[in-house]
């Protein structure tokens, strides 16, 4: 999975950016924040504590200020009590509107770290830094953004469109096999409704697509990463505009809205890509 990185731009009317996908991407960082950035907050989950400071050092060698934001695991992460801890930390730093938060970690941590982002001084700049496949391909492309309420998923949030986009498929090495299934199944919605060649490519080598590091990987995040930018690239918050190939975002939904009833019933045991 080496070579020089792949940029999909999305396309944002109001704010186009880049996803960049490839390997040993982390020194691609400091662009996507932008010169004028003065700190930026990381957020991560605890379990991938070392992960998140080991993207602060970076950061801070670069002569930016980097508090490190450690949130629960999963989606104990997106609550309003959690967010408004993150709030009161980037109050306690002076945190202002040249800074900004990265988020590094599943989809949990892009939502909550991009409705932080979008909240924060009404919205400062959020880089996402996805860590599952899952995140890669769907949470942390397309400016959604957002926490859980006791009534549901998602109910809470706000359209945010990062400034960028870091899928640094070295990230997936940790993953189970069984975690890393579970965001295929993102991958072949994809290819459902926009681009059968992604279901082409899996049923080449089963194998190689349920595994992190297998020889389809980097086509496979690729292929479903460049069918959401085109959907969110006309439809960026949700009015139903459809892309130039007829998709609408409504379609990124496809076994989403009851994954979602199964997820909030089953108190989120079951991962999001095996309820949808």
């Amino acid at each position: 999975m080496s070579g020089s990185p792949t940029r999909v731009r999305v396309a944002d009317t109001v704010n186009p950016y880049d996803v960049v996908i490839g390997t040993d991407l982390l020194a691609e960082l400091p662009a996507l924040l932008g010169p004028d950035t003065r700190r930026a907050a990381v957020v991560v989950p605890r379990a991938l504590a070392a992960r998140g400071r080991a993207v602060a050092d970076l950061l801070a060698a670069g002569g930016l200020r980097t508090p490190v934001l450690e949130v629960p695991d999963g989606e104990r992460a997106k609550t309003l009590a959690v967010a408004g801890w993150c709030w009161s930390e980037l109050g306690r730093a002076g945190f202002t509107r040249t800074d900004a938060i990265v988020g590094v970690g599943g989809g949990t941590v892009t939502d909550l770290a991009g409705f932080v982002a979008a909240s924060w001084l009404r919205g400062v700049r959020v880089v996402h830094v996805p860590t599952t496949l899952a995140a890669m391909v769907d949470a942390a492309v397309g400016g959604k953004s957002g926490i859980n309420t006791a009534e549901g998923k998602n109910l809470v949030g706000a359209f945010h469109s990062p400034s960028g986009v870091l899928c640094d498929l070295d990230m997936l090495a940790g993953l189970s096999t069984a975690h890393y299934a579970s965001g295929m199944a993102e991958v072949v919605k994809c290819g459902f409704i926009a681009d059968p060649a992604i279901l082409e490519v899996v049923e080449s080598d089963v194998a190689a697509a349920r595994r992190p590091g297998g020889a389809t990987c980097r086509e496979l995040v690729e292929r479903a990463v460049r069918v959401k930018a085109a959907v969110v690239s006309v439809d960026p918050t949700e009015r139903e505009t459809p892309a130039a190939d007829g998709v609408g975002r409504a379609a990124l939904n496809y076994g989403h809205t009851l994954g979602h009833a199964i997820e909030k019933l089953e108190h989120y045991r079951w991962r999001h890509g095996d309820a949808a």
